[in-house]
């Protein structure tokens, strides 16, 4: 009987911990998101904004998924970076939607309407848009039922020639 008892302990031992450390059907989502993603030649990082309290009145770190697409051939010429985040906190918000302030400094004034419009045009809801001469770049919680790559890739490349 003891015998018995034991065997059956550990069973579920073994059970549990079988099933413990199989992914979840939201891991296996993800998974195919970014797998998806780097098939399509985006770079996949979990990292997002760093708070920068001084600078800019975020207080709080954004953080997120990261997908950003390299530019391969940037112009030399090209020296225009910004970057957006979704933040309440924030100060620096001329001219973005509610809830969107500057990270760190504001684009120039030619280029403000063309960012406004990418935030709203976003393929998915994003937390933070970022742009530099060599990449360009959204941060976002990967939630949604739905996820199309070439979407986002297309949105990506039109941010990058936001400039």
């Amino acid at each position: 009987m003891n015998l018995l008892m034991a065997l059956g302990l550990v069973a579920l031992v073994i059970i549990g911990s079988i099933v413990w450390i199989r992914p979840s059907p939201r891991d296996k989502k993800l998974a195919n998101w970014r797998r998806d993603a780097l098939v399509a030649g985006l770079k996949v990082k979990l990292e997002g904004f760093r708070a920068e309290p001084k600078e800019s009145g975020i207080r709080d770190d954004l953080t997120g998924a990261s997908y950003q697409l390299f530019n391969m051939s940037p112009d030399k010429k090209d020296t225009t970076s910004w970057a957006v985040v979704s933040s309440e906190d924030g100060w620096l918000k001329d001219d973005l939607p509610e809830g969107w302030c500057w990270y760190k400094q504001e684009a120039n004034a030619v280029l403000k309407a063309k960012i406004a419009d990418a935030i709203t045009r976003s393929p998915c809801t994003i937390i933070g848009l970022e742009r530099t001469p060599y990449m360009s770049r959204i941060v976002w919680q990967e939630n949604g039922k739905e996820f199309d790559v070439q979407a986002l890739k297309s949105f990506l490349q039109h941010v990058q020639n936001i400039a």
